[in-house]
């Protein structure tokens, strides 16, 4: 005897009972009950239904779920979010439905993958939105979906899920987004996806604390490498690009004393452009960077150069003047600001603020290149 149609039917039966489903009554909310009796179906365990029955269960259900009333319909989203091999079409309607239905799903629910996700992100609200945000181990493909589309709240409870999976490019995006939207700027310093070249490019526009911060945390002794060159990297490169990539990796140079002498005590602020391009010669940096450098009002940029190229003490005091007389108009930095970049000059190596100075610099030369080429 090769089947036992009333046996099968005892074997769900009881496996319904067994589940809390309850058997459909006729009465004059058959529409509901019917519904009920498919979920309580597809919900089954798998090995006491079809593959294809289940695809069939599943196409209904997502069409007609939007019959049952909203408490059956949270009740079944519950019951679908810890099920991994849960009716995917049906997961999915209910992840965008109400968002107080759809919240279980949303948060934790195992059946929903990328694709659903980024479906919903799409179609949902901004409530969906957020709920996806903050979910746990979340891709860095839905992550990037949610970036593009997202306001500030909604990017701000991204970065503070640290089991978020951001891609490079979505760290990158939102670096350069924060010098418009400091709410991001302290998440980011946070995220572990954060590269030393993103961080020196935010440098320019966080405020005095976060510049320590990158200064301290994305800086450091370059010994190893240094050994393991030896001495490769001493000579400039035909190939200008790379020149330029390599200046990260060799080993801080340090100025001629007299001539930097002759350069600080040469004359006053008619000299600007003169001055950049003599001190961006020695460093072997872009004019355009030390520009940069000698008119940011923060002073930090002047401690790292200063250290980077050997200057002492008295040197340093002579490029803060200088720095100043080019900004017309604008005095002396206040006592407090003149502390701090002054600590700042006494507690960092040589070989960490050339790293700086030189991720500066590259940075400033990719910008230009991926803009055309200006200002070269």
């Amino acid at each position: 005897m090769t089947g036992d149609p009333a046996g099968t039917r005892g074997i769900r039966a009881m496996a319904m009972e067994e589940y809390g489903m309850e058997p459909a009554e006729a009465g004059p909310r058959e529409t509901e009950a019917a519904l009920r009796r498919l979920a309580d179906v597809a919900l089954l365990p798998g090995s006491l239904t079809s593959p294809q029955e289940r695809s069939i269960l599943d196409s209904v259900l997502a069409y007609a779920v939007t019959r049952l009333d909203a408490t059956m319909r949270l009740r079944l989203a519950e019951r679908l979010a810890p099920q991994a091999d849960a009716p995917r079409e049906l997961a999915l309607a209910l992840a965008l439905d109400d968002i107080e239905i759809a919240t279980p799903l949303l948060t934790e629910g195992l059946p929903l993958k990328d694709g659903d996700l980024i479906q919903i992100a799409r179609d949902g609200t901004d409530e969906h939105r957020l709920l996806i945000a903050a979910r746990k181990e979340l891709s860095s493909a839905v992550a990037d979906m949610l970036i593009e589309a997202g306001d500030t709240r909604l990017i701000e409870t991204l970065l503070a899920n640290r089991t978020a999976d951001l891609s490079y490019r979505a760290i990158e995006t939102l670096v350069r987004r924060s010098a418009a939207e400091p709410e991001f700027q302290a998440p980011l310093l946070a995220r572990p996806e954060l590269s030393v070249r993103l961080a020196q490019l935010m440098f320019w526009w966080v405020p005095p604390a976060m510049r320590l911060e990158i200064l301290n945390r994305f800086t450091v002794e370059r010994r190893h490498i240094h050994s393991a060159m030896e001495d490769m990297l001493d000579g400039r490169l035909a190939d200008t690009a790379l020149d330029i990539a390599l200046s990260v990796v060799r080993r801080p140079r340090t100025f001629d004393k007299r001539r930097l002498a002759h350069m600080l005590g040469n004359g006053p602020a008619a000299r600007a452009e003169e001055l950049a391009a003599d001190l961006a010669a020695e460093a072997n940096i872009r004019p355009e960077t030390m520009f940069r450098i000698l008119k940011d009002h923060g002073g930090e940029p002047l401690s790292v150069f200063a250290k980077a190229v050997g200057m002492n003490r008295k040197e340093f005091g002579d490029l803060i003047v200088a720095a100043v007389d080019m900004r017309k108009g604008v005095g002396l930095p206040a006592k407090a600001d003149l502390e701090r970049i002054g600590e700042l000059f006494d507690t960092i190596s040589t070989d960490r603020a050339d790293l700086a100075l030189h991720c500066w610099d590259t940075g400033l030369a990719n910008e230009v290149q991926a803009n055309g080429g200006a200002g070269d």
